[in-house]
């Protein structure tokens, strides 16, 4: 979907960037919803709306708007064409007396929970004939591109393509990653989490997980395991003083992530935090962790990335034997090792709060 980048001022960035974080907090409340068995419909209506709104910005008031509108004709490309069709599903809800709502009939997961698939459903004949001409004309981008599509994966392709076109208006966490992202991992489902990960190629997906920081403030190391004489690393992501994830990192990742900037400590676990589990909701053998102190207090930098023989601190090496062979080559089905790394790299299980 690639475009040329529009030129946006330093005076339009602000605004852009705050309906953008409306649009990404849209989609992560969306998201959330699905998982609580709430109205959908509300959230996707909500989103209908701050997209269109960014479109009209971009339409009517930036400098560079000739850019934006030659996206649209002759021929729309297809991230513009996205576009259209939720201009189109934007005015129906707008304009008609029709509920433009997703279908919540079919339920996606299982032992670790469900969550609702909810699909665009179709405008009917009559609703469609009662819309003005132009909003008739947009009418085939809707049904070639959101019509029976799942939502989630519509919101960030549209996403994509707002941050292709204008990265800059992306908006960030003090961290740096995507406000509302990523999205809550679901075990056994391998639909994105992120805007800019890689759809339905998980080569690509691996290289783009391995290429970024991992999520969190810091990493804490509590061991070293060997697995068919590949050394791993393993241990615990912290962001704000608490954990909702451990980690599995081979030792050369470790050496690029803290060539990249991204802090790695080593120290005792086990000693230093409380199990809050009972405060979150979390799935079955779940876990959350929190240090009353600052990590950094009580951990000391990792002082190498490999060591000549294995260890673990506070821990049966037991129980993380079955963590580490699942991002073993070969163990486990490429899919299955790619949902846990995307999970613990992502810091992916954090719950909505």
């Amino acid at each position: 979907m690639s475009t040329s980048p529009l030129t946006i001022t330093p005076a339009e960035e602000p605004r852009l960037r705050q309906v953008m974080k409306d649009i990404q907090n849209d989609v992560a409340a969306y998201y959330a919803e699905t998982a609580r068995g709430g109205d959908l419909g509300v959230h996707a209506r909500n989103w209908l709306g701050r997209v269109q709104n960014l479109n009209d910005l971009l339409t009517k008031q930036i400098d560079d708007n000739a850019t934006y509108l030659a996206l649209f004709t002759p021929t729309p490309t297809p991230g513009a064409e996205l576009i259209n069709a939720v201009k189109y599903a934007r005015n129906v809800d707008q304009h008609l007396m029709f509920e433009v709502s997703p279908s919540e009939d079919v339920l996606i997961g299982g032992t670790h929970g469900l969550r609702t698939y909810g699909c665009w459903r179709p405008i009917p004949a009559a609703t469609h004939a009662e819309l003005e001409k132009r909003t008739q004309r947009l009418q085939p981008a809707y049904q070639a591109n959101l019509e029976g599509k799942e939502l989630t994966s519509t919101m960030l392709a549209v996403l994509r393509f707002f941050a292709d076109i204008a990265p800059r208006i992306v908006h960030r966490d003090h961290r740096g990653e995507w406000t509302g992202f990523p999205l809550k991992s679901q075990p056994a489902v391998g639909d994105p989490l992120h805007p800019e990960e890689p759809v339905g190629d998980i080569v690509a997906a691996s290289a783009w997980l391995n290429r970024r920081r991992p999520n969190g403030d810091l990493r804490v190391v509590i061991g070293q395991l060997t697995r068919e004489e590949t050394p791993y690393l393993v241990g615990f992501t912290f962001a704000d003083q608490l954990s909702f994830s451990p980690f599995v990192e081979m030792s050369e990742q470790v050496d690029r992530d803290i060539a990249a900037g991204f802090t790695y400590l080593q120290g005792d676990v086990a000693a230093n935090v409380e199990n809050v589990t009972h405060k979150f909701s979390m799935p079955p053998g779940g876990a959350v962790l929190y240090s009353p102190m600052d990590p950094a207090t009580w951990a000391t930098p990792l002082a190498q990335a490999r060591y000549g023989a294995d260890w673990m601190t506070g821990f049966d090496p037991d129980s993380w034997r079955h963590i580490v062979s699942v991002e073993h080559q070969g163990c486990f089905p490429d899919y299955v090792s790619y949902e846990q790394r995307r999970a613990f790299r992502l810091y992916a299980q954090v719950p909505p709060r």
